[in-house]
């Protein structure tokens, strides 16, 4: 049994907006700040980098997808081409 105790809720609104949020317990907390100076700082970095690196995939893949099938929208935007970015269905097996 880990000795690392936490709860989190994520909730996504009608207008895909989502909120996360975690409560740590005291010895999750100690160790987030041993590891680093503020934890909130590096939980925030962690959602904007990997967001960041994530929305450059799906950008690059949706621009690559609309030229070669010539279905390129009328004034694209970075934003508007994550947001049309339909995230595949992953078939989950029961095979045991």
């Amino acid at each position: 049994m880990s000795f690392i105790r936490y709860t989190t809720t994520y909730n996504v609104d009608e207008n895909g907006h989502s909120h996360f949020s975690i409560d740590m317990d005291d010895v999750t907390t100690k160790c987030m700040h041993s590891f680093c100076k503020d934890p909130e700082e590096w939980i925030k970095n962690s959602i904007v980098s990997r967001s960041q690196e994530e929305g450059n995939r799906i950008y690059k893949s949706e621009l690559d997808r609309h030229i070669e099938a010539g279905t390129m929208p009328a004034n694209p935007t970075k934003e508007s081409l994550i947001l049309a970015y339909e995230i595949p269905v992953q078939e989950t097996s029961n095979t045991a």
